[in-house]
């Protein structure tokens, strides 16, 4: 069996912006799968994926709407945190705290509460625990290789299909109930 590159050989790949965008994007993926949520697409840009969250509401009503900021900034996170720990940096989106830091904002003011911060950490803490468990953290550099041969070989934008075939080989589909549940078994409370 083939040994894994070193953290410093990846470090050294992150130089490369296709393949540190595939980490990023890889990051996104893995947290949707996490959550249970199925990927539509994937722009090899700086940017999530879509989604079946962004496209449809469990209800209509404002709990709803909430659920779909939350899961955009647990999704954001994911990100910057599969990036980090292959690339030992945030570089790639910088954008996503301030995006994160606006979204946990218009939820608190969507709840009627002032400590945005609380609901950005808790969501930050939800994104954390999913990268804790190996078979996710694992995961990151063959997603990310998957992603990077794709947008190596032109594919700007990569099938949601494609992608959940993908995962399937790296980590186990979850069950659909409700995505808070899935956010609270990783220690959300």
């Amino acid at each position: 069996m083939k040994d894994a590159p070193s953290p410093d050989v990846n470090r050294l790949r992150c130089t490369d912006e296709t393949f540190r965008i595939s980490v990023y994007e890889a990051g996104h993926a893995l947290t949707a799968r996490a959550l249970g949520l199925r990927l539509i697409s994937m722009r090899m840009l700086p940017r999530p994926p879509v989604l079946v969250s962004d496209k449809t509401f469990a209800n209509n009503n404002w709990d709803a709407f909430i659920e779909t900021l939350e899961i955009r900034i647990i999704e954001l996170f994911g990100g910057q945190i599969a990036e980090h720990s292959i690339c030992g940096t945030n570089s790639c989106c910088g954008g996503d705290i301030a995006r994160i830091d606006e979204l946990s904002r218009l939820i608190a003011g969507l709840r009627g509460v002032e400590d945005a911060e609380s609901i950005m950490f808790d969501l930050e803490d939800a994104a954390l625990k999913i990268f804790a468990d190996p078979t996710y953290r694992d995961a990151v550099m063959p997603m990310a290789e998957f992603l990077y041969h794709r947008a190596s070989a032109g594919r700007e934008i990569i099938s949601g299909p494609d992608i959940e075939a993908e995962l399937d080989r790296h980590v186990p589909a979850v069950p659909t109930p409700g995505w808070l549940k899935r956010v609270f078994s990783f220690g959300l409370s």
